[in-house]
């Protein structure tokens, strides 16, 4: 079933604190500037990469597919002296 409310973004994390079992607190420092920047540069990059990996498969399978054709008739001689003789 499909949920009635669309999702909200997520928020950006100013402050990050683990509770450990034993009850303690654990509090992490707000990133800086430039984690800041470095975590948004990746969201941008990684789909980047994986389209252009995607692409280059996709290229790659056609340059494959043009040369199939030739190894399959070599693979078959017999057929193609039959259809040559018909």
């Amino acid at each position: 079933m499909m949920p009635m409310k669309a999702p909200r973004p997520s928020r950006a994390v100013r402050t990050f604190d683990l509770i450990t079992p034993e009850g303690r607190l654990h509090r992490f420092p707000t990133p800086t500037w430039l984690q800041r920047v470095a975590m948004m540069a990746r969201s941008y990059v990684e789909p980047a990469i994986l389209l252009a990996v995607v692409l280059i498969l996709a290229y790659s399978a056609g340059v494959l597919a043009d040369a199939m054709p030739p190894l399959a008739a070599d693979a078959c001689p017999d057929q193609l002296r039959l259809q040559r003789d018909a």
